[in-house]
């Protein structure tokens, strides 16, 4: 499997590319996409890239500037630069920094698709550079991941845990054992720290860990564990009256701004300083409905708003939406309202 970036400061875009990649390359998978260079250079150092689709007139740092510091840093990323246009100089300096093709806009998907192609296909997987925590960094760890704690930033610790995870699984064939569960027990011991206990069935799994084979096969399993370990330590515990309707409040806010984009839970959750698995129960308590039934009903009353006092295109509404695919959204719209938004939109009108 190859990871892919999309660089792109137009949205639409973003989407199309994105739309075409994952419908034709199944050996792909994009794990990421950045409107400016300020987002690039944070997409580069959080993890690793087979390939970036690279727009070369992105908000500073440019195109040109995010490739020279990939080039920089000895990455191993292939670069697709995609321009609207075919300045010599642009060229130039694109081959200079040893660019490994150009596309042109508009970007027709079966030049999007070779391009991508023929890189992938000279190029192995890049992979995570390995750099296994010693013994003395450990008091380090602690205390990042305590700072974090006491700021609710959840996301941030979640991500400083899987770090972790991939680092033990790049050292060698195996993951060191000892290492694995010299994490687990630091993180139990933060949640001890806060006056909580283990869960027993939480327990029994991270005991587990001290003869289960450890297979970097696997790696998704060790993932799943530490992610319920650390939704655990970041769990405030459960909340009632007033801080639990504000916190919903500001949840609800979120999504209601955000219905043009994909929301997450995680997202969600890190607006309101909670993690994603509390907040999961607690939207679920106060709401009488999930997260996720939640906001699709939100989309689906904006799709109607839309469709009832616009003369968009469906297709837009639906990229307006967050749908990528047309087809799907008009196959949801009909399950959930009982029509097709063609229909709804000529009932609509006097």
């Amino acid at each position: 499997m190859f990871d892919i970036a999309i660089v792109e400061d137009e949205e639409l875009e973003r989407r199309a590319l994105r739309t075409i990649l994952e419908r034709n390359l199944p050996e792909v998978s994009v794990v990421g996409e950045a409107k400016n260079g300020a987002e690039a250079l944070r997409l580069i150092e959080s993890r690793k890239i087979d390939l970036m689709l690279l727009d070369i007139r992105i908000p500073r740092p440019d195109g040109l500037e995010i490739l020279e510091f990939l080039r920089n840093r000895a990455a191993a990323t292939k670069v697709l630069i995609i321009t609207a246009y075919d300045h010599f100089e642009i060229m130039q300096a694109a081959i200079q920094l040893r660019a490994d093709g150009f596309l042109l806009k508009p970007v027709r998907t079966e030049a999007l698709l070779k391009s991508v192609t023929d890189c992938l296909r000279s190029a192995a997987p890049v992979a995570a550079v390995p750099q296994p925590p010693s013994p003395e960094a450990a008091p380090d760890l602690r205390a990042e991941l305590g700072r974090m704690v006491a700021a609710h930033a959840y996301r941030d610790g979640l991500a400083l845990v899987r770090r972790q995870i991939e680092t033990l699984h790049g050292q060698r064939d195996r993951p060191a054992r000892q290492a694995v569960l010299d994490l687990a027990q630091l993180l139990t011991d933060l949640i001890a720290r806060s006056g909580r206990s283990l869960p027993a069935p939480l327990a029994r799994r991270i005991e587990a860990l001290a003869t289960q084979r450890l297979d970097p096969r696997d790696s998704y399993k060790l993932q799943e564990l530490f992610g319920d370990i650390t939704d655990l330590l970041f769990d405030p515990g459960e909340e009632t009256g007033a801080g639990a309707a504000a916190r919903i409040e500001t949840v609800r806010n979120y999504i209601e701004r955000n219905l043009h984009k994909t929301v997450t839970l995680e997202e969600a959750a890190e607006q309101a300083h909670v993690s994603a698995c509390y907040l999961s129960r607690l939207f679920h308590r106060q709401m009488d409905m999930t997260f996720i039934a939640y906001v699709k009903e939100r989309r689906m009353s904006r799709a109607k708003d839309l469709l009832a006092g616009s003369s968009l295109p469906i297709l837009n509404v639906a990229l307006d939406l967050a749908y990528q695919d047309a087809n799907y959204f008009c196959k949801a719209f009909k399950k959930e309202v009982g029509v097709s938004p063609s229909e709804f939109r000529r009932a609509s009108r006097p």
